[in-house]
């Protein structure tokens, strides 16, 4: 089953379209259809951050024995 969606593009782009598939509706929508499948197979394949890789970082950017690394977690 399909779904419907309308998407707003500015002119220039709809007319880059246009030109490229000689005003053909039903293959522009299918190369758009695939540019979305592209990247959310993209998206899937990266690796989502976890929490504590966030603490991590946070954490690095202190230098050790400073005072600003102690307020970041240091129990001072």
């Amino acid at each position: 089953m399909t779904k419907k969606i309308t998407l707003h593009i500015n002119r220039e782009l709809y007319q880059s379209l246009e030109n490229h598939f000689k005003k053909d509706g039903q293959r522009i929508n299918k190369f758009i259809v695939e540019a979305i499948r592209n990247q959310l197979s993209n998206l899937a394949a990266e690796p989502s951050p976890t929490k504590n890789d966030g603490l991590e970082s946070y954490l690095e950017k202190g230098s050790s024995g400073s005072r600003t690394y102690g307020v970041k977690g240091q129990g001072w």
